[in-house]
Formats: structure tokens, sequence, C-alpha cells
């Protein structure tokens, strides 16, 4: 009798499972939920390198020096492994860590974490084509002359960024964008911009 109860109850599990999946076929609307990315859930993630030109909006810094960075890109199909909301608002998280120099004595080093937002793919065969846009916050360690060499100062940072992205065969990326970061410590705030243009491959190789 109770090996009778336990197979009804399969059966009916599996019924019911077999009449929702029936029904999303015939009506999308009670199908779940899909991320117009529609990339699948084993996307690589991607290790990529940039050069920059950028420099600080203060007066007295450059307005074009050099600058370069390393980054971490996971896209959405990947960044569905630490929060599940982000495959479907077509949303990857994205690792940076940026070098820039503001003048001949001033330097900025920041690390960052992004939400990096994909618009719909543009590209055609193997090359997917998307703009997109992030936002996100770290901390930034700005190098000034002091009395006895180098001093640092630390402040909290927001990033802004867009550009675009071209992936070749689902691996191999190329990039380029803009960023703009804003440094806030206590009353005290500046803002820089950059322009980077870089290439990435899937890790592992």
């Amino acid at each position: 009798m109770l090996l009778l109860s336990v197979a009804l109850m399969v059966m009916g599990t599996a019924g019911v499972s077999y009449g929702q999946e029936s029904l999303a076929d015939n009506s999308p609307r009670l199908a779940l939920p899909r991320s117009k990315v529609d990339e699948p859930f084993d996307a690589p993630v991607l290790v990529g390198l940039y050069l920059a030109g950028g420099g600080g909006l203060e007066t007295d810094q450059g307005p074009l020096e050099l600058g370069y960075g390393g980054q971490i890109v996971m896209r959405p199909g990947t960044a569905v492994s630490f929060l599940d909301f982000l495959y479907d608002w077509n949303t990857g998280l994205v690792l940076q860590v940026d070098y820039q120099e503001l003048s001949d004595t001033d330097t900025v080093l920041s690390g960052d974490g992004i939400l990096r937002y994909y618009f719909s793919d543009r590209g055609r065969n193997d090359t997917e084509v998307r703009l997109f846009a992030g936002l996100g916050v770290g901390a930034s360690s700005f190098s000034v002359p002091g009395t006895d060499g180098k001093a640092k100062e630390n402040y909290w940072s927001a990033v802004v960024e867009v550009g675009q992205e071209w992936l070749v065969e689902a691996k191999w990326m190329f990039f380029l964008r803009a960023q703009y970061r804003v440094n806030l410590r206590r009353h005290s705030h500046w803002g820089a911009v950059s322009l980077q243009a870089g290439a990435g491959v899937p890790w592992p190789i």
C-alpha cells in the first residue's frame, strides 16, 4: 500500500510538471522570464587588459594622461551564479583594477565592482556586438608629492561607464568604453575621466 501511494505521488508530480511545460510552450506568458542576452549558464569568465587615456578634471591636472588596468568580466550567464536576478536584468558583474596618471606627479590607483547592463545584440554570425552601461563603487588611492616622497590620500569612489563590447565565438572579447569617476572623502571630492580600449580571453584559457 505504501509503495502504491509513493508511485501515485511520483506520477502526479510528473503530470503537473508536464502540464506546466506544455502550458509554457503554448503560452509565452506562462513561461519563466528569460534574459534578452540569452546567454548559456556555462558562459566563461573573461579576463582582460586595457590601455587608457584620461585625467583629472581639476585645473592643475593634465587633460590627457596615460592609464591602464585589468578586469574580470562575468556576463549575465556567469553572474547568475552570484546573484540570480542579474540574468533576468541582462546584467553582468565586472571587477577591475585601474591605474591612471593625472599629471607629471599625481597618480590614482582604484579598485571597483561594477554592475553592467547589456543591450540587445547588434552583431552577425559568430560575433556579438553589444552596447553597455554600468554603475559601480570602489576605493581609490591618490598619490601626491609629499615632503619625504609620495603621500597617499584614500577615497571612496563611484564609477559610471558606457561602451561597446565585441564577443567573438562566445569567448574572445574586445571593448571600447568611457568611464567617469567621482572620488569622495568627507567634504572633499574630485572627478576624472578615462577613455579605454582593451581585449580579453576566457579563464581558464
